[in-house]
């Protein structure tokens, strides 16, 4: 039995290698003349791209015009919306400092403050009334709140001091959307032409009384027109 195995191992082993080989080779041979496949490279630096001028304006739909853009209204740093006052806690309180109709007033006020990094203020309407209203600070209770308006100097007229109030009693005065920045377009953009509908049926023309004329009054009307003809009687 060693010696049949000793024997025909050599020979089988020269076999397999000759398979090996041989597929090897046809494998590199299909491979050189597979087509190759064009690289991601290759695809778009071939391509090439033309754009019109107006790509994108629709000059034939919507004419050029020369409307411009107001400026945005120029709020202080210290401008804060209601998505801000919402963040500041539903419990937190805060000291309110005025309640102004102009603007400029709040921005002149905190613009003279050294500590205006613990200020802020917002609009505030309710119904047709607008104002603007100057915070101070962040509290956990009305008490810390009543606590620093006793001791700090807001210079404000005498007879008035802060005040303690909750962030989210703000929240429902204060607009959610603030007012558009741009100017409604000219008027010469605003309406749109009516053109009258053509009438394409003829069938539903009405026809004026005045005009209309009825079979019979047709019939009466020719034969007034053409002269009566006698029967002729014959003598005999």
């Amino acid at each position: 039995m060693i010696n049949f195995q000793s024997r025909w191992w050599l020979p089988v082993m020269g076999v397999s290698l000759a398979i090996l080989i041989v597929d090897m080779t046809v494998v590199a041979i299909k491979g050189r003349n597979a087509e190759k496949a064009p690289s991601i490279q290759d695809v778009f630096q071939g391509e090439t791209h033309e754009f019109s001028d107006d790509l994108g304006q629709l000059r034939s739909v919507v004419p050029p015009t020369d409307y411009v853009a107001t400026e945005p209204e120029n709020h202080g740093p210290q401008y804060r919306t209601a998505d801000w006052l919402k963040a500041q806690g539903s419990l937190a309180w805060t000291l309110q400092v005025m309640a102004v109709e102009d603007e400029e007033v709040a921005k002149s006020y905190l613009a003279k403050r050294e500590d205006k990094e613990q200020f802020a203020y917002f609009m505030y309407k309710e119904g047709e009334k607008t104002e603007y209203i100057v915070i101070y600070g962040n509290f956990v209770t009305m008490e810390l709140a009543l606590g620093v308006a006793d001791t700090t100097d807001f210079s404000l007229p005498e007879g008035i001091r802060a005040g303690p109030e909750k962030f989210m009693t703000y929240v429902p005065h204060v607009p959610l959307i603030q007012p558009a920045i741009d100017q409604p377009p000219p008027a010469k953009y605003g309406a749109v032409p009516i053109i009258p509908a053509e009438n394409n049926n003829p069938e539903s023309e009405v026809v004026s009384p005045s005009t209309e004329v009825s079979p019979l009054g047709s019939e009466n009307s020719t034969n007034s027109a053409l002269p009566e003809i006698k029967p002729e009687v014959d003598p005999f």
